[in-house]
């Protein structure tokens, strides 16, 4: 079984199907008070010698926030219930969310892994993401995504793009969130 080393989170084990993917065990993720399991997509160590000590940076990034975090979260969050809301009719949107507010958008958001993958063009940075699951979107789940682990730069389903800018072929200074970077 191959395995590699972070300095941050220890041991990470290679996927047996998805070679390029590499799993922690449960790591506390002092933000959510919750321990998560940690995954490194497509990283091959014969190629990306600077993979780990990116990742390591961004995860320490990430690991420094705190709950008080969640309430800078909330209208971004909160933002993407209302958007994903308006698709849909009044009866599709369960019952218990339909008053949601921003500030208790929370108790609707169920993380459930981080992913930290380098983004394939452009900046080529690497970037921490907090998949989850959330009580509007059953199907795509809800994704938030932080440059560097840093800074919030996306909100969305978790569609497989790290960016608005990726997802929709935009240039990045009309991607909102990491244009402000």
């Amino acid at each position: 079984m191959n395995k590699i080393t972070s300095t941050v989170i220890g041991d990470l084990i290679q996927n047996e199907q998805f070679t390029g993917w590499w799993h922690s065990k449960p790591t506390l993720i002092p933000l959510l008070d919750l321990e998560l399991p940690i995954t490194f997509m497509d990283y091959d160590p014969l190629i990306d010698t600077e993979f780990i000590p990116e990742a390591d940076a961004a995860l320490k990034n990430f690991l420094a926030f705190t709950s008080i975090e969640k309430l800078k979260l909330a209208p971004h969050i909160f933002e993407n219930f209302v958007e994903i809301s308006s698709y849909l009719n009044v009866d599709d949107i369960p019952e218990k969310i339909r008053g949601a507010q921003p500030l208790s958008i929370w108790n609707f958001v169920h993380p459930t892994q981080l992913f930290i993958n380098r983004r394939p063009t452009n900046d080529k940075d690497l970037y921490v993401v907090l998949a989850c699951e959330c009580e509007w979107e059953k199907e795509h789940g809800l994704q938030m995504v932080f440059r560097q682990g840093k800074k919030l730069t996306r909100v969305s389903d978790q569609d497989g793009h790290l960016t608005e800018a990726d997802a929709y072929d935009l240039p990045d200074d009309k991607d909102e969130l990491l244009s402000k970077f």
